[in-house]
């Protein structure tokens, strides 16, 4: 990694959407100075489809293996543990554990409220056996989700919660717990005032910044599927907040995840 990198602390590249493009996309983020991005685990043909990348783009992307809180709805018990079982061995070869974590949003949840706790506390506990800082999805469970961390514990890596769009008072529930959190394109739209004080407010040493490419596009790309480069985006609306330069955030943020993920 050269010393002035920007990164993009969480993506994924490996989408089926992206996976005729992911040349181009990758050439646009360097052209932008975004020369490293952070995958999102999903489940296994996911982190599959990760390592191929990894090897096509060597310094590009940071390996990410969890079971997704959407993936864990999709699938049974049986099926979960066996992915769990394959996940643990795979772990030396990733930066980070996750995409784990609650989405408890009705049309999503099905009935895999339990099996999503279940498979939560077991990658925590695999995070902290792995020493790999985990990367928490959180929908619609704040509570539930504090309470899961409080009774297994933050691994001690610690971690970042991803796409972090709450109040401030639930952003302290977080920062209180050792985590970082990581903003994206919602950060941009101009109605998001509650996401805006948490910028303003928040220890910068805290923050990370995302695009959740394919997803999430900032208010310019959003007829597209996003991309890495509108990392931008979230800087500039996070340097208007804080008054200050898109390039010092940027650089902040960058710093911040090398020291989190000990790079």
């Amino acid at each position: 990694m050269t010393k002035n990198q920007w990164i993009d602390a969480h993506c994924h590249l490996a989408d089926l959407r992206l996976q005729s493009q992911v040349a181009e996309i990758i050439g646009r983020a360097t052209e932008a100075g975004i020369d490293f991005m952070m995958q999102g685990g999903v489940g296994p043909e996911d982190w599959q489809r990760q390592i191929e990348l990894a090897r096509l783009y060597p310094g590009k992307l940071g390996l990410c293996f969890g079971l997704h809180p959407y993936w864990v709805a999709d699938h049974n018990e049986q099926t979960c543990e066996e992915a769990l079982d394959a996940l643990a061995p795979l772990l030396p070869q990733a930066l980070g554990l996750g995409e784990t974590g609650l989405d408890f949003r009705p049309h999503l949840v099905k009935d895999s409220r339990e099996r999503q706790l279940g498979i939560f506390e077991a990658q925590l506990e695999l995070a902290e056996a792995s020493q790999k800082p985990v990367v928490l999805h959180i929908v619609q469970a704040h509570e539930e989700a504090l309470r899961v961390l409080d009774v297994w514990g933050v691994p001690q890596a610690k971690g970042f919660v991803h796409s972090f769009n709450g109040s401030w008072r639930k952003a302290q529930d977080f920062l209180s717990r050792g985590l970082y959190l990581s903003v994206g394109g919602p950060v941009v739209w101009p109605q998001n005032e509650k996401l805006h004080q948490v910028i303003f407010e928040m220890p910068l040493e805290f923050l990370l910044i995302e695009t959740d490419s394919p997803d999430q596009p900032p208010p310019r790309l959003k007829q597209s599927l996003n991309e890495p480069a509108s990392l931008w985006d979230v800087a500039a609306k996070i340097a208007d907040i804080r008054k200050m330069e898109a390039s010092m955030v940027l650089g902040q943020t960058s710093h911040n995840f090398k020291r989190l993920f000990r790079l």
